[in-house]
């Protein structure tokens, strides 16, 4: 299946891509975006991009994109718990 979506000038020079592939970048961010919310494994976002698993990883690392979904209470938890582990 391919998905075209239209996206005027004015807005592709307001974000700036820092690669000269906007196409390809968009289409990281979602692939990264949809391993964030658990809808596909990282092994097969890389596929899908045709990079390594590895160099996929470090790339959602560079945007700020955590690999491992967790929300707010367990990383609360885990802190909490890391500093009982240390006293």
């Amino acid at each position: 299946m391919q998905i075209t979506i239209d996206i005027p000038d004015s807005l592709l020079k307001e974000i700036s891509f820092g690669t000269q592939e906007p196409e390809r970048e968009i289409k990281f961010i979602l692939a990264a975006r949809l391993v964030e919310s658990g809808r596909i494994s990282t092994g097969r976002a890389a596929e899908w991009l045709g990079i390594s698993k590895p160099r996929f990883l470090q790339e959602m690392g560079r945007y700020g994109i955590s690999a491992i979904p967790i929300d707010e209470q367990t990383l609360e938890q885990d802190v909490v718990n890391a500093r009982h582990d240390t006293v």
